[in-house]
């Protein structure tokens, strides 16, 4: 591994080799189990990561103890960068802690953390660096912006558009099903929904014929129907 794959980070895809081998050599390359917290909205912040392999939630407990999932991260993107821009003060005096949970769902989780002393420091003399950082930021904000918009639809919208999501990225669609990445609990708090409000909707799609669930394959039996569901 070496500092070309920062590139794959929005962030810095526009530096320079020079800038890139700067910020990588003062990187730390953290390795985490399945179900193994990387940190808690209790800790101390101090930078970001970048997944390499493997995959991560972001997740917050609610009053009533229950899990809220706000995304799930994957390869080649990162995660816990937004407080560098909105809390740059608390940040430098070491007076703000993670603003949410992060854990490892899947084995061999590998991770590149970018302190915030670094980044601080890279840029505070750059103008025109930040601005190409800022730049990146904001591609990031507007794909999560989207998501925002997904779960204001009601739930049967939203499981119809989760699912044709994960068919169309598929690349095997010859299956004519796609498997869970994630448990369905997990999934209901992605959706923003509850776990018995999840079943009930597998259970009318599968009543009208549209879908089969086996485990965590779902077969689609009418993608036109299910476009309709996710109003496509």
């Amino acid at each position: 591994m070496d500092s070309s794959i920062l590139k794959n980070i929005n962030l810095f895809s526009d530096l320079s080799e020079d800038e890139l081998n700067r910020i990588f050599s003062k990187c730390s390359i953290r390795k985490f189990g399945k179900g193994e917290m990387i940190f808690f909205d209790t800790e101390p912040y101090i930078g970001f990561y970048m997944i390499v392999e493997g995959s991560v939630k972001i997740f917050k407990f609610l009053k009533d103890g229950r899990e809220h999932i706000l995304h799930f991260v994957n390869p080649y993107n990162t995660f816990a960068e937004v407080p560098l821009f909105e809390q740059y003060e608390k940040i430098k005096n070491q007076d703000f802690t993670y603003p949410a949970n992060s854990m490892a769902i899947e084995d061999d989780t590998v991770l590149i953390l970018i302190r915030s002393s670094v980044f601080y420091s890279l840029i505070e003399n750059n103008s025109k660096l930040c601005l190409k950082m800022i730049s990146g930021l904001a591609k990031k904000l507007r794909l999560m912006n989207k998501h925002i918009e997904s779960i204001s639809l009601d739930v049967p919208k939203r499981l119809a558009k989760y699912i044709l999501e994960q068919f169309n990225s598929n690349a095997d669609n010859d299956k004519k099903y796609i498997e869970l990445p994630i448990s369905k609990h997990d999934l209901s708090s992605y959706l923003g929904t509850i776990d018995e409000t999840l079943s009930r909707t597998f259970k009318k799609f599968q009543d009208e014929g549209v879908i089969k669930v086996s485990g965590k394959k779902i077969y689609i039996s009418d993608k036109a129907v299910l476009k309709k569901f996710a109003a496509i």
